[in-house]
């Protein structure tokens, strides 16, 4: 029976050993609290970027300044066609606050909504050769 009131009493100075051992420090910080900081990245749509002009890279570069801006682009690829004579954005949702985000931050007012079965973008951009001025 004294085995287990030693071992009792080695956990329990052992646990305010540990436990006094925390509050003490040399830091004159002692008693103020600090404040956290937490910085998150935004979750600014799901982002479908399509080569619409045949220009090589123009998709790369778009998405890479999208992502720049907080913006999850979740595929890169070629349109069907290449002759988008301009860059426009689609909304893929009812919702066009992610579509109306992008196109401001592709410094263009060609958007619209064009919905599909497959929502797996809340945007498409259709990339036109006039993409250099959008990424400026």
């Amino acid at each position: 029976m004294s085995n287990v009131f030693t071992l009792i009493s080695i956990i329990l100075f052992s646990g305010l050993s540990i436990l006094i051992g925390s509050m003490k420090t040399d830091s004159p910080e002692v008693g103020i609290k600090k404040k956290t900081v937490v910085t998150t990245v935004p979750h600014i749509g799901s982002i479908e970027i399509l080569n619409g002009c045949g220009i090589e890279g123009a998709a790369n570069k778009v998405a890479d300044f999208l992502r720049s801006r907080n913006f999850d682009v979740k595929n890169i690829g070629n349109a069907q066609a290449w002759n988008y004579p301009y860059t426009m954005v689609v909304s893929r949702t009812l919702d066009t606050t992610v579509a109306f985000q992008v196109a401001n931050a592709l410094k263009t007012d060609k958007k619209t909504i064009i919905r599909n079965n497959e929502n797996l973008y809340d945007v498409t951009v259709f990339i036109g050769p006039d993409f250099a001025e959008r990424i400026k």
